[in-house]
């Protein structure tokens, strides 16, 4: 039996997606989301814990989505975890992250104002759940990029 790494998780951008492009041209969006969850106190009470949890999200997929992966805005993301390793000055380091196998847009971020009046151009009414649908190469959607440079 071969193994399983399948991750489902839905919450809120953290911030705006960070993008870069290697030197190879594949481009690259970093972004957190916040995830909440409902647990019940030691006094009974409920309470909400939050944890986040970073994503990446490669090729074409990463350039036309990164404009519409700002902060506030509610996704719903499967993936895999992927593990990150590296040194630096002799020390080494891993980070875990999920990258991004497909990406639903469920909500516009909230606007910051109460009132009825929209600043900045944010639009709080919700989306239809939606996907990113061009078309992509069969190796870049499903096999994991080659780098030949530190990305962090």
């Amino acid at each position: 039996m071969s193994d399983f790494n399948k991750s489902f998780v839905m919450g809120r951008l953290v911030r705006n997606a960070e993008t870069k492009t290697t030197s190879e041209g594949l481009f690259i969006a970093h972004f957190s989301i916040a995830n909440n969850q409902a647990k019940k106190n030691q006094d009974g009470s409920w309470g909400e814990t939050v944890h986040y949890f970073e994503f990446s999200l490669y090729g074409k997929r990463a350039e036309a989505l990164a404009p519409y992966l700002l902060q506030g805005q509610l996704v719903a993301i499967e993936g895999h975890l992927i593990q990150r390793r590296w040194e630096k000055e002799d020390k080494k380091f891993s980070k875990l992250e999920v990258a991004v196998d497909d990406i639903k847009l469920i909500s516009r971020p909230a606007s910051k104002n109460d009132g009825s009046e929209n600043q900045g151009g944010i639009d709080t009414k919700p989306l239809e759940a939606q996907t990113y649908s061009g078309e992509l190469p069969t190796n870049e959607m499903y096999s994991e990029p080659k780098f030949t440079e530190d990305i962090y």
